[in-house]
């Protein structure tokens, strides 16, 4: 049999770390901070964090002390003394791989849970002595140790070592390979395992897992256990800012797991004490044929929520059904206050859920200048009513311009074929953060919205997306006045005329782009990012859980047919 590798990479193991630490966390300590920069990423998801670092390897902080607000190198035992972090104000505690490199890990876990607010989580990454590679490696006299080891942990000695400082695991996570060579060292020690008495499938559990992905934290009450299961029905144009990405947040708080799966859904993913919650989202339920999945949900003791951020009037489909989308569910989220007017019509139990920005990366002065061409992007779905009318100001100006400006066009491929200029460039409709990359190369944005009632429904996530990204907007009054502070944020217009105007202002005055850059971009970074709100969810979700039987009941008046 090959002895597996026995060291993993510690720049993958430590990313594994980014995405469970709390999104809104304003104090992270981490202790080990390896050498891939975790708190640069993490800053992008909550720049308005204090990071902390504490690092063994003197090489290593070089780079990484512009990522983080305070950073201390040398030996972890005697530094975290010397921090002089006030009690009870760190939100987040990372233990990096050095947890197994400590003399007495009991005593810094100790230490540190004095500095842990009531609620604070400690994060964890530790290999498993008991991995079944380690231990084909020592049979074989293969011991390679690239680092001074001073404690070893088993999944039991972990347990006990994290209860003994004070602090409550409530989930571990295992990593490794398995595969065919794990399964010949299975049967090569079959018979040692039944000759000690041990437990086959525990013994096969424990020697699976490389390393544990610990999550702990410093309250004595248990988390309420809560899924999150999504079916998402339109994956492309939705699907990340709607659900994937705050799932991945919500995911980060004690106790809440998220499943999302493309048009199907295993109801039998449900574990014990979990509270269990079914998201249809952007889906058109047929009546009465599909009474019976909302039946099935209901034996199952869901709570059911429609999610959608467009207009149903879009979709005639909806209404031919009677709304069944809505008013077969307990409640609905949506993403502005106009879809939640309409959609209170046929569930009175809405919650708006506004659309955020999941992270936002820092300006620099390259935002400013792309080469020698201003870059106008475009990027839509359905808007073609909309530019109509602005299309000959646009190949106007272009005319004017056209030794300065290039167009970057997503998706719409007749706006792009209307542009009367060889300085074009068309993208096909791209994954989400292909969109972004391109959205971040351009300086200015042209947002138009004709005054519909489709159109007032929508909401202001193009605005956001430029101003994360470096991109002066030039918006209708339609949707985009409510965030957008004009002349200050980004430029609205009124008429064609005022188009024209401001189009022609925002070319010929890069002091005027740059301002505009920078506010909007501090207003997002200061209003509108996922971090800031991502809780409202859970919590709301809990609360219709404790409303259930209101819901039901209301539910039943609606369509007493799914209860008979």
């Amino acid at each position: 049999m090959t002895p597996a590798k026995f060291y993993f990479s510690e720049t993958s193991v430590h990313q594994e770390l980014l995405k469970f630490i709390p999104a809104d966390a304003k104090v992270v300590l981490e202790l080990g901070c390896g050498n891939d920069m975790i708190a640069s990423q993490y800053k992008q998801i909550n720049p308005n964090c204090y990071y902390i670092g504490i690092e063994s390897n003197p090489e290593l902080p070089k780079n990484y002390a512009a990522q983080v607000d305070r950073i201390l190198v040398g030996n972890i035992q005697e530094n975290i003394s010397t921090l002089n972090i006030s009690p009870k104000t760190v939100d987040c505690l990372i233990y990096g791989l050095n947890l197994m490199a400590i003399a007495n890990p009991t005593e810094i876990l100790k230490y540190s849970q004095s500095c842990l607010k009531n609620d604070a989580q400690i994060l964890a990454i530790v290999p498993n002595i008991q991995y079944w590679g380690r231990i084909i490696n020592l049979l074989k006299g293969n011991w390679e140790n690239s680092e001074i080891v001073r404690h070893w942990f088993s999944l039991e000695t972990l347990k006990s070592c994290f209860a003994t400082a004070g602090l409550q695991i409530y989930e571990v996570q295992t990593r490794g390979e398995k595969g065919e060579e794990f399964e010949k060292f299975l049967q090569f020690a079959q018979p040692l395992v039944d000759g000690l008495g041990l437990d086959r499938k525990k013994f096969a559990t424990q020697t699976a897992a490389e390393y544990f992905i610990v999550r702990a934290t410093n309250s004595l009450i248990p988390p309420r256990r809560l899924l999150i299961q999504t079916i998402i029905m339109d994956p492309k144009v939705c699907g990340t800012v709607r659900v994937w990405e705050p799932d991945r947040f919500s995911a980060t708080i004690p106790g809440v797991r998220t499943i999302s799966t493309v048009k199907t859904a295993n109801l039998n993913v449900g574990l014990p004490q979990e509270e269990k919650v079914f998201i249809w989202q952007r889906t058109i339920l047929n009546y009465p044929s599909d009474f019976h999945q909302l039946k099935s949900l209901l034996q199952k003791n869901y709570l059911i929520v429609a999610e959608i951020d467009d207009n149903p009037l879009r979709r005639p489909e909806y209404a031919e059904n009677n709304y069944l989308s809505y008013r077969g569910c307990h409640c609905v989220q949506t993403s502005t206050d106009s879809l939640a007017k309409f959609l209170r019509q046929y569930n009175s139990n809405v919650i708006v859920f506004q659309n955020q920005l999941s992270k936002i990366l820092p300006l620099s002065e390259h935002t400013f200048s792309h080469n020698n061409y201003l870059n106008i992007f475009f990027g839509a779905v359905n808007r073609q009513a909309d530019w109509k009318e602005i299309m000959p100001i646009i190949n106007q100006i272009l005319s004017d311009y056209q030794d300065k400006i290039r167009v970057k066009v997503i998706h719409d491929e007749l706006f792009f074929k209307s542009l009367n200029t060889a300085n074009k460039e068309f993208y096909p409709f791209c994954a989400y953060d292909k969109y972004l990359e391109i959205l971040g190369t351009c300086d200015i944005g042209l947002l138009p919205l004709n005054d519909n009632q489709i159109n007032q429904m929508k909401s202001d996530l193009k605005f956001l997306e430029c101003a994360g990204y470096g991109v002066a907007v030039l918006a209708s009054a339609t949707v985009y006045q409510n965030s957008i502070i004009d002349g200050e944020t980004g430029l609205i217009y009124y008429s064609l005329s005022d188009f024209a105007r401001k189009f022609r202002q925002l070319i010929i005055d890069k002091n005027l782009r740059k301002r505009i850059v920078n506010q909007a971009y501090n207003w997002v970074k200061n209003n509108r990012l996922l971090c800031q709100y991502y809780r409202q969810r859970r919590d709301w979700y809990l609360q219709m859980r404790d409303e259930l039987p209101r819901l039901n009941e209301e539910l039943k008046n609606r369509l007493p047919e799914l209860f008979y």
